[in-house]
């Protein structure tokens, strides 16, 4: 698969503040309009409140952000659960 991707590092902030969030999503779209997938990620090196969040909710925003059709989330987790199986061992799955 010659897919190209690129990482992009965003905070909460990013959608916060006007400027940062249109210049965000003019970035997204660039690099949709290249067929390149964005791979999103918390910026931890600049993010100071934000250290428990977490990718997948920052994810979604983007997905937001964008008005993508679908989100795919890469994760170690076997299906969809009502909160994190291994740290909440109330965690239900969702059939």
């Amino acid at each position: 698969l010659k897919q190209q991707c690129a990482q992009v590092l965003i905070t909460y902030d990013t959608f916060k503040d006007q400027d940062q969030y249109t210049n965000a999503g003019n970035t997204f779209r660039a690099l949709l309009n290249m067929s390149v997938t964005p791979v999103v990620n918390e910026n931890d090196t600049v993010a100071t409140q934000e250290l428990q969040s977490d990718n997948d909710t920052l994810s979604s925003m983007v997905g937001s952000l964008v008005g993508a059709d679908a989100l795919f989330l890469l994760t170690d987790v076997d299906g969809l659960y009502t909160d994190n199986p291994n740290s909440n061992p109330d965690a239900k799955f969702i059939d």
